[in-house]
């Protein structure tokens, strides 16, 4: 039993971690931590703890990039007691939350190599909790000499899990993970997003890296949802790389991938794609992806140039002259809006998107819209260079964040999100497929969100505080 005597030895107190993960527009990072202790603790505040996070990175000033290991200590924000439900409480507590800084350079519990070219969960990933030197904490009155928790997360809570998970196999024996969010209110509208070239693979990941990674949470956020209408979300993964023309991991040329056209994956896409349209109801769907994705998202609508309602390739990486005339021919009645920045350094858009853009145009492409950048920056204000202060520069290629955040005009200010919702009202209804004979695998998961609203985790706090691992992955 705990007691209030001072008399008695300091405690040691044990404990566990669960991390919340948020999707933000370099990727995701760790920004709250709760801390599920065997003992209560009376009372925390900002100066209460430190945290060393221990991870691999890739040291992109080595030539060779080596994976390496990095140790930072996280800019801590907020400390505070809170009770069963996840309130914040002035009581003594098991539980405490403490929510920290993250950005381009802290807290990102992902790893990219180079060597992959896969995005992948940090094998290495460490959270390092003690409590602040000078810093005196008790529990029940009794001093608290050291804190134990556990370096490994227990479980984690993203901003991706507003998605589903499930696993899907295409008829050719192409399995796909993927993720996927249906509204409240039932809709007709199925919105694809096919991730860029660093988040296909399956070994250490699963589909909730394609929603953290680009900030796709937000195609399922508030925002978009209202704007277009109310639809459902579908994320494909790939097993590799979607321009992978044989399925063995593609052609390679000096660390780039290079493509001739064809993709391994466009007819089990397909199949996917028509597949869920059918279980989720939707009779008109939409395609939007970056980078590979934008190569996908080109690739499906010229193989498919009568299925779709609107696309909206994304710094798309397929090459203008692999596109014949009369394929463009086929699409230039599509609704179209591209989306890229002219210093893309990986995608060059003078090989890329303007010369398939001005062909479409010549060809008198009926509704093509074109919403161009000079660089991609932040624009949220919480980034700044570290030498001048000016907001902080991301690669060119990124050019999906100003999409992600609604901040994307073309040259007449037509907004993309905007001009996307009139498509949906507007366009016709393809045939809904029949219904599936190859069914997913689904299994249960916890759906909460980044903002999540804590009295719905107090049956994982209760189970973490007993010692049980809460799982919340669908699929084996």
């Amino acid at each position: 039993m705990e007691s209030k005597n001072n008399n008695l030895k300091d405690l040691i107190v044990s404990g566990s971690y669960t991390a919340f993960i948020k999707g933000d527009d370099w990727g995701c990072g760790v920004n709250k931590i709760l801390l599920s202790l065997d003992h209560k603790i009376d009372q925390v505040n900002n100066l209460s703890f430190v945290v060393k996070e221990k991870k691999l990175t890739t040291d992109y000033c080595d030539t060779l990039y080596p994976i390496i290991e990095s140790i930072i200590y996280r800019t801590v924000t907020n400390v505070y007691l809170v009770d069963y439900s996840g309130q914040i409480t002035s009581e003594p507590s098991n539980f405490i939350m403490i929510e920290m800084k993250i950005s381009p350079a802290e807290g990102n519990p992902l790893l990219f190599s180079m060597q992959t070219q896969y995005n992948t969960y940090n094998d290495l990933y460490e959270l390092d909790i003690m409590i602040a030197d000078g810093h005196e904490m008790t529990s029940l009155g009794q001093k608290v000499k050291q804190i134990n928790i556990a370096k490994k997360m227990k479980d984690k809570i993203t901003s991706a899990d507003l998605f589903e998970e499930a696993l899907y196999e295409s008829c050719d024996g192409v399995s796909y993970k993927y993720a996927a969010y249906n509204p409240v209110q039932a809709s007709d509208t199925l919105v694809v997003w096919l991730h860029g070239l660093g988040e296909g693979g399956t070994i250490n990941t699963d589909p909730y890296i394609t929603v953290l990674a680009n900030k796709v949470s937000s195609l399922a956020g508030q925002e978009f949802q209202n704007t277009i209408g109310g639809a459902n979300i579908l994320v494909p993964q790939c097993p590799t790389f979607w321009m992978d023309a044989d399925g063995n991991g593609g052609e390679w040329n000096d660390d780039l991938l290079v493509t001739h056209g064809p993709s391994y994956y466009t007819n089990a896409l397909m199949e996917l794609i028509k597949d869920y349209q059918s279980r989720c109801g939707a009779t008109k769907v939409v395609l939007a992806g970056c980078s590979a994705g934008g190569y996908m998202t080109m690739r499906l609508i010229l193989d498919y140039p009568d299925y779709f309602a609107a696309a909206i390739p994304i710094c798309e990486a397929l090459p203008d002259d692999v596109i014949s005339d009369q394929q463009l021919s086929e699409i230039k009645d599509l609704p179209l809006y591209f989306i890229y920045s002219n210093d893309d350094p990986s995608i060059i858009p003078e090989k890329f998107e303007i010369p398939t853009i001005n062909r479409l145009k010549n060809l008198g492409a009926t509704n093509l819209h074109v919403a161009t950048f000079d660089s991609v920056i932040d624009t949220s204000g919480k980034y700044n260079d570290l030498n001048d202060g000016d907001p902080y520069q991301y690669n060119g290629h990124w050019s999906w964040i100003y999409f992600d955040n609604n901040e994307c005009y073309d040259e007449n200010g037509v907004n993309a999100w905007q001009w996307l919702a009139k498509q949906i009202k507007t366009a016709a209804p393809v045939e809904t497929p029949d219904q599936p004979t190859t069914p997913d695998q689904p299994a249960n998961s916890v759906k909460t969100g980044d903002d999540v609203n804590f009295a719905g985790l107090g049956a994982i706090m209760m189970l973490t505080l007993a010692g049980i691992y809460v799982s919340r992955r669908k699929y084996n």
